[in-house]
């Protein structure tokens, strides 16, 4: 798996603890478990996501399209699952608190482009 992806899963696990145990202290349990639940619904589809982006490697510009619009569909079909789980597993159930740590967890996909240093490597770039 790349590097990078990696970088942001983490970043969005490490997001979600720490809104958890910030959470536990100040609100409690119920409002832990549904920060806890919230990341999970953004972490846990990436993660997805890449595992099956990694064991597809087109050849084609059409075959590399059509596998990143199944593999997005693949991440949100994980995702509606892990919505459904959370929701059902979790009581009392904290929904803002579920939908911000949620988006904090996405938000992770921005501050990752913002702060990439790195060039991107395009077929026939060298820049070695």
């Amino acid at each position: 798996m790349q590097f990078r992806i990696l970088r942001i899963i983490g970043m969005q696990v490490c997001v979600t603890l720490a809104l958890s145990i910030l959470l536990l202290f100040l609100m409690g349990r119920s409002a832990a478990l549904s920060a806890l639940g919230g990341g999970a619904c953004a972490f846990i589809p990436a993660l997805a996501y890449q595992v099956r982006a990694s064991v597809a490697r087109a050849r084609d510009a059409r075959a590399v399209l059509r596998a990143q619009y199944a593999g997005e569909g693949f991440k949100l079909a994980v995702t509606m699952v892990m919505f459904y789980v959370v929701i059902q597993q979790v009581k009392p159930l904290n929904a803002p608190v579920l939908f911000v740590t949620y988006i904090a967890a996405l938000l992770c996909y921005f501050v990752a482009l913002l702060t990439d240093k790195e060039p991107t490597q395009r077929p026939g770039n060298t820049h070695d």
